[in-house]
């Protein structure tokens, strides 16, 4: 009697993948200074999970509940038109300069993450994570370098692996050789990891200054009332002091309020830091007890920011500031220019990102902080050249030296 055919059979497999991307903002001084609570940067767009995405970097804080002193980031899902579903478990990490990217997640415990997979759909585009950076990461060195801040975002999506399969293979015959080609089988399936990409923000900002002379400061307009400078151009943007002398309302009476408006005509908003000083006669430079200033964002509809009760006449008349009937009043500006968002390609990527596996000499290299070693070696994160360079020396030991270090170090 014949046996009876062997059964066809196939496998249907719960997995995850997890696609990384790395930020670089630049100028991270400048966004902090510059933009509000709810205020934001925006990186280029990336893909990942065969979607589009991009991070949004509120630098304090998405909302005013944000703990100070941290930041707060936001994965969005880009250009949705189909009203794809997209579930996918978020989290967010400070990466030191210097320290080696590990593409792993099941190797990366740092950051904060959400506390369950959220769903991406088109009604809602985005999720995110408030208070990043809690622990002071963000006043340390090693996390803020030459102004600039690098930022991990790890997206993890579940998937469905649906494939046909030997007998064999599913563990249901136990024989030594079944048990090997099993081995194997598995091993050839193992997917490698998605190669992590990476992005800049480059934050910037233009300065200016101007100074305006108030000559016949008794016969200036009452209460109420304002006058306002010429039009000056500073800091990339055109603008116009107000002056009101005795107070721009009747709660403001007695003191002398100024403003700063927005005169040109802009295509988007306009984020920006004044100070108002008084200066003494002769002099450019001001002094720290006459003044104030302020943050502000122009748009369309709020093109005017100022000081209400800047000082107070009685004390403006007494001091050293008003001389003939005349004073002079200084305003320094600062604002954003818009960000550069870039996403890097290649070579530009390689010196942010070290996806090498774990070789002894690449931890070496990666470990290395002394000046000397870093000029022999190479910078820490850029060791996939050098240990391309370094094994024919490795299989060869030397006591030559280069820049002082035996390369039998290695």
């Amino acid at each position: 009697m014949s046996s009876p055919p062997l059964p066809s059979t196939s496998a249907i497999s719960a997995t995850t993948t997890t696609w990384v991307h790395v930020i670089k903002l630049r100028g991270y001084s400048h966004a902090k200074r510059l933009l509000d609570t709810g205020e934001r940067v925006t990186s280029a767009v990336f893909q990942a999970a065969g979607h589009s995405w991009q991070v949004h970097v509120y630098p304090n804080g998405g909302n005013a509940e944000c703990r100070p002193g941290s930041i707060a980031l936001y994965l969005e899902l880009v250009g949705n038109s189909k009203g794809d579903v997209v579930t996918a478990e978020l989290r967010f990490s400070l990466l030191r300069h210097g320290a080696k990217l590990v593409s792993l997640s099941s190797a990366h415990d740092g950051g904060r993450r959400t506390d369950a997979p959220v769903t991406f759909n088109a009604d809602v585009a985005g999720w995110g994570i408030e208070d990043v950076g809690t622990h002071g990461e963000l006043h340390k060195p090693e996390y803020l370098e030459d102004d600039t801040i690098l930022i991990r975002c790890d997206i993890t999506v579940p998937d469905l692996v649906v494939e046909r399969r030997h007998l064999p293979e599913l563990g249901l015959l136990h024989s030594g050789s079944s048990s090997k080609k099993k081995k194997a089988s598995q091993i050839h399936s193992m997917a490698q990891p998605p190669a992590p990409s990476a992005s800049t923000i480059a934050v910037t900002a233009s300065t200016g200054c101007h100074v305006v002379k108030f000559s016949g400061y008794s016969l200036l307009p009452g209460n109420g009332k304002h006058i306002k400078s010429a039009e000056f151009k500073e800091a990339g943007h055109a603008w116009r002091v107000w002056c009101s002398p005795d107070g721009d309302s009747e709660e403001t009476a007695g003191h002398v309020s100024l403003y700063l408006e927005l005169a040109g005509v802009e295509a988007t908003d306009v984020h920006a830091e004044f100070e108002f000083s008084l200066v003494p006669h002769g002099h450019l430079a001001p002094c720290g007890d006459a003044t104030c200033g302020a943050r502000a964002t122009y748009d369309k509809e709020e093109r005017c920011f100022g000081i209400e009760d800047f000082k107070a006449r009685e004390e403006l008349e007494e001091s050293e500031y008003l001389k003939d009937d005349c004073f002079y009043i200084r305003c320094d500006i600062a604002a954003m220019n818009k960000p550069v968002a870039k996403l890097l390609h290649g070579a530009e990527a390689l010196g942010l990102l070290c996806c090498c596996d774990d070789h002894e000499l690449c931890k070496n290299i990666h470990g290395r902080r002394d000046k000397v070693e870093a000029d022999a070696y190479g910078k820490p994160w850029r060791c996939l050249g050098m240990l391309l360079s370094c094994l024919p020396i490795r299989s060869k030991p030397s006591r030559r030296t280069v820049f002082g270090v035996e390369y039998s170090r290695l």
